[in-house]
């Protein structure tokens, strides 16, 4: 069970890798909101949850009724709740592949555009004029910054231009690859999918025997 574990863990993560390695190897800030990025990191642990956590919540009263089925309404009653939780969070963009120096500018460029009357206070930017003020988080890890939405009369008009401008202005922007980064995501993620792709072709029968024995539990 254990070659199982490992190809349903890392298959999912393998792919957020790759994407991650593209992301940062396009030359350009690539620009997200918040909600699709946090959905698209619950997808990639997606594997390490049905392993785990996911086996306690398919009880055997569940499993005698709905058989494999009880499976399928697990992951329906995941997919809701990281919906829920995704809309209830504070609003976010997230840019990767973007120097904090560099993405300061695109910031202050697409305000400005916006705002005449846009300001800067510390990290955070105020552009009373649209009804958006946000602050850039510093917490960001590698060339990824987090843009927070702090206003409390917040414009979701305003808010949605601005995340549209901003995203053209990205696209725009000076080409700078992250190659490191871009390297470093693609050899991690290539590496686990040749080490699922050699655990298949070796352990096919165990892996579909696994399987099968996992979902009927």
């Amino acid at each position: 069970m254990a070659l199982f574990y490992f190809v349903v863990a890392s298959f999912p993560f393998a792919l957020y890798l790759l994407t991650l390695a593209y992301i940062h190897g396009r030359g350009v800030p690539f620009v997200a909101s918040g909600r699709r990025d946090f959905i698209a990191l619950c997808l990639a642990l997606f594997g390490v949850f049905f392993i785990g956590p996911g086996q306690l919540l398919v009880t055997w009263g569940a499993a005698a009724v709905w058989g494999k089925y009880a499976w399928v309404l697990i992951a329906a009653l995941c997919f809701l709740v990281v919906l829920l939780i995704s809309s209830n969070m504070r609003p976010r963009i997230i840019v990767y592949n973007a120097a904090r120096e560099s993405l300061r500018k695109i910031l202050t460029t697409t305000a400005i555009s916006l705002d005449d009357e846009a300001r800067w206070s510390g990290s955070a930017l105020n552009m009373p004029g649209l009804g958006v003020q946000f602050y850039l988080d510093p917490s960001g890890i590698g060339r990824a910054a987090v843009i927070v939405r702090i206003d409390s009369n917040p414009s979701q008009e305003g808010w949605t231009r601005f995340a549209k401008e901003l995203k053209n202005a990205a696209n725009n922007a000076e080409r700078a690859r992250g190659r490191a980064l871009c390297v470093a995501f693609a050899a991690l993620g290539l590496g686990l999918l040749v080490a699922d792709a050699f655990c298949f072709l070796q352990r096919r029968d165990e892996l579909r025997d696994a399987l099968t024995f996992y979902l009927s539990v």
